[in-house]
């Protein structure tokens, strides 16, 4: 037979096929269809040249719009031979690797990868009104097409050998070009099949030859360039690219650094700390859930790797460690941190950031990062992220709990003194721009001084004791002169007194424990005039019971008779109407009998 013969005879048979094996199992076409090789290879070599015919020679709208009228349905069989053809490549390639290999031999797949990329180019077809009325509308046979089209090729690339293929003729970097490029929004559906198709190659078809291919093809540098450089994507629509690519980061980096080691390369975490600032800005409605995908979709970037990250240095040259801390080891992959360039843009957009919003599920990621493996915090340690973050704090209200909710997970959970993190309280306690932050701050200091008697001594060389002393000194000022005290205070004069008594009390309330049976602590807070400032608070009501306990600890350590003597010479200088003030200070003393006995 001529080949128009034989291409009749075939497209005879394709409805008969369709029929027989339309709803049985896929298994069934092995088991009855001795020739179902033999068939597939014909049909394959069918569809390979009908699309050829119609690509031959064309522009590339004439070529999409010229495959796509072949391909869809149309209201009977006869007239549906693009749509038959079709129909029958999806129950052949559901039947198994040998039929599939089969198929990627007659070079279905990089065949149908060309179209796809062409219809990114398909002109949009207004719907014709008063059609035939056994005629499906423009719009529902275009979405039927699409979807049993990438039908085929998921079905397809569930395989590696269609993935070689696409490597070999060099149709792979079409796909990944697909993935990243603008087109019409009528469009859309195509590129959203691209994405589809990249991520079932990602799962099942990464062999040595396709990662190769991906990196000497620099495939991830021409979505890093299209994402960054196009301004007709909006940043939701670069989101959703970028969670396609990210599976191949996964995927890839179960064997393989080369594609991670490409990302970074081709400056791709700098676009994404980029991404998370311009998405943070974005008006759109989405733009925060896009936003809350961003930093999830980061967050699983910090876990892949191949080389385990191990916490390194923790102990050496740390002054103070807590009872029986142990480094924990890595949990493992999935769990345990393996790309600190990730962190990083988590980090980095942490500091830059202009809103609560961002700030806060950037926390919450790196919080879950903590949580996830408890070495994360020390694989982590010499990026000082905690640290950083302090300065930032006071600025961001909504995330201050949050912040030293971390605090005490490192402390309480991972039985650890974070030395550093400590350094930047008391800096930040000693600026004292936010009361509220101060007074949140001061709850977490209180809760340490209570959980381990350690911290007496922590809190005097980070430079908390001394810090503490200065925020007394200001509460002091306060009760003499408010109104100049306010002043004084610049920015923080829109706190209320009721938040500056807050703060002091907590602070007062810290400093007795830290100064309950230490002698050094209690020198120090001399030194820095901490015990003429108490003394001189306790004829103030509002603060009286707190300062009688410091001046109790004062008493108990060397050179208490001094404070004894003041504590009485306030006594009997009071004016005979103080008979409250009398009677709190020789409760005080009662108490100092007590203890000493």
């Amino acid at each position: 037979m001529t080949q128009k013969e034989q291409e009749e005879k075939l497209y005879m048979m394709l409805p008969v096929f369709n029929r027989v094996f339309g709803n049985a199992p896929p298994s069934t076409m092995t088991e009855k269809f001795s020739d179902l090789l033999q068939f597939t290879t014909q049909v394959s070599r069918l569809m390979v040249t009908e699309i050829r015919r119609r690509a031959s020679n064309k522009s590339t709208e004439a070529a999409s719009r010229a495959i796509v009228q072949f391909l869809e349905v149309n209201q009977s069989e006869e007239a549906s031979r693009g749509w038959m053809l079709l129909t029958t490549i999806n129950l052949l390639a559901s039947s198994g690797q040998k039929t599939v290999d089969c198929m990627t031999t007659m070079s279905v797949p990089s065949t149908l990868v060309k179209c796809l990329y062409l219809f990114f180019d398909l002109p949009h077809v207004p719907e014709v009104v008063g059609g035939a009325q056994n005629e499906l509308p423009l719009a529902e046979r275009r979405a039927l097409l699409q979807k049993v089209f990438v039908q085929i090729l998921v079905k397809l690339c569930s395989f590696v050998s269609p993935a070689e293929e696409l490597a070999q003729k060099d149709d792979l970097q079409l796909l990944f070009s697909a993935i990243t490029s603008w087109c019409p929004p009528y469009n859309l559906p195509w590129r959203k099949s691209a994405g589809e198709v990249l991520m079932t190659i990602s799962r099942h078809g990464l062999s040595v030859n396709v990662v190769k291919y991906i990196h000497e093809k620099e495939c991830l540098s021409t979505c890093v360039q299209n994402m960054q450089q196009s301004d007709d994507l909006s940043p939701l629509e670069i989101v959703e690219m970028f969670a396609g690519l990210s599976c191949f980061l996964k995927d890839s980096s179960d064997v393989s650094q080369t594609l991670l080691d490409d990302f970074r390369i081709w400056q791709g975490y700098n676009f994404l700390c980029d991404l998370l600032l311009r998405l943070e800005q974005a008006k759109e409605a989405e733009s925060k859930d896009a936003l809350k995908d961003l930093v999830n979709l980061i967050t699983s970037l910090t876990t892949y790797g191949v080389n385990e990250l191990k916490p390194a240095g923790v102990t050496t040259g740390v002054p103070f460690l807590l009872p029986g801390f142990a480094v924990p080891q890595p949990a493992g992959k999935g769990h345990s941190v393996r790309n600190i360039q990730a962190f990083s843009v988590l980090q980095n957009a942490f500091l830059r950031a202009k809103t609560n919003y961002l700030a806060q599920i950037i926390l919450d990621a790196i919080t879950n990062i903590y949580v996830a493996d408890n070495a994360n915090y020390f694989i982590l340690e010499s990026q000082h992220t905690l640290s950083q973050f302090a300065e930032k704090i006071p600025k961001l209200p909504e995330v201050q709990t949050k912040y030293f909710e971390m605090l005490e997970f490192v402390v309480f959970s991972l039985n650890y003194i974070p030395c550093k993190e400590l350094i930047s309280v008391s800096i930040l306690l000693k600026s004292s721009t936010s009361f509220q932050c101060s007074i949140i701050a001061m709850k977490t200091l209180l809760k340490f001084t209570r959980h381990d008697c350690i911290f007496k001594d922590v809190f005097r060389e980070v430079g908390l004791l001394e810090v503490m002393v200065n925020l007394l000194h200001k509460y002091a000022a306060l009760l003499k002169d408010p109104t100049q005290a306010l002043n004084d205070q610049g920015d923080s004069r829109n706190s209320s007194f009721e938040d500056q008594k807050q703060l002091a009390l907590l602070v007062m309330e810290t400093l007795t424990i830290l100064l309950q049976g230490s002698n050094t602590n209690a020198g120090i807070f001399r030194e820095f005039g901490g015990a003429r400032c108490v003394h001189n608070i306790v004829k103030y009501p509002q603060c009286r019971q707190h300062a009688l306990m410091i001046i109790q600890q004062l008493v108990l350590s060397p050179s208490g008779e001094d404070d004894m003597g003041t504590l009485l010479g306030l006594m009997h200088s009071a004016p005979p109407t103080e008979l409250q003030l009398k009677t709190d200070i020789l409760r005080g003393r009662k108490a100092e009998a007590s203890n000493k006995k």
